[in-house]
Formats: C-alpha cells, sequence, structure tokens
C-alpha cells in the first residue's frame, strides 16, 4: 500500500485521521497500529492525544498554518 502525503490532503482530511487515531487510541489500540492504519506520526497521534485530553473533541480539529504573504521590495 502506498503512503498518501498528508501535505496533499485537505484540512477535513487530517482532521478526519486525527479524529479516527484519537479513538483508535481511546479504545486501547496501540501506538504502533494507530500509527500504521492512519498514516500518521508518532508525533502527532500523541499531539492529538494530548489535545483531546485538554479541550475535547473540538480541540483535535486543527487547521493548516497560514502561508506567509510575501512583502514587497523596500
Amino acid at each position: 500500500m502506498d503512503k498518501i502525503d498528508s501535505r496533499t490532503l485537505s484540512v477535513d482530511a487530517l482532521n478526519e485521521r486525527r479524529r479516527r487515531a484519537v479513538k483508535m487510541r481511546l479504545d486501547g489500540v496501540s501506538l504502533k497500529d494507530t500509527v500504521a492504519q492512519c498514516e500518521m506520526s508518532c508525533t502527532t497521534v500523541i499531539a492529538a492525544l494530548k489535545a483531546h485530553a485538554e479541550g475535547g473533541w473540538r480541540a483535535v480539529h486543527h487547521a493548516r498554518p497560514a502561508v506567509p504573504q510575501a512583502r514587497g521590495a523596500r
């Protein structure tokens, strides 16, 4: 199975992966299995789980960071 580069996914698709990863961890699935099934890094899964613990399901939602605007020549 080919991995999908997360940078090409929509924010909604990324958030769905985060929600699924948190649900799997809460259901007792190992971190290793969660990472493999959700195609996410350990760091991302742990961050989503911590966000859920601190702020519930709304905190799991994550927006893609804004791209800084280019400044004109001065």
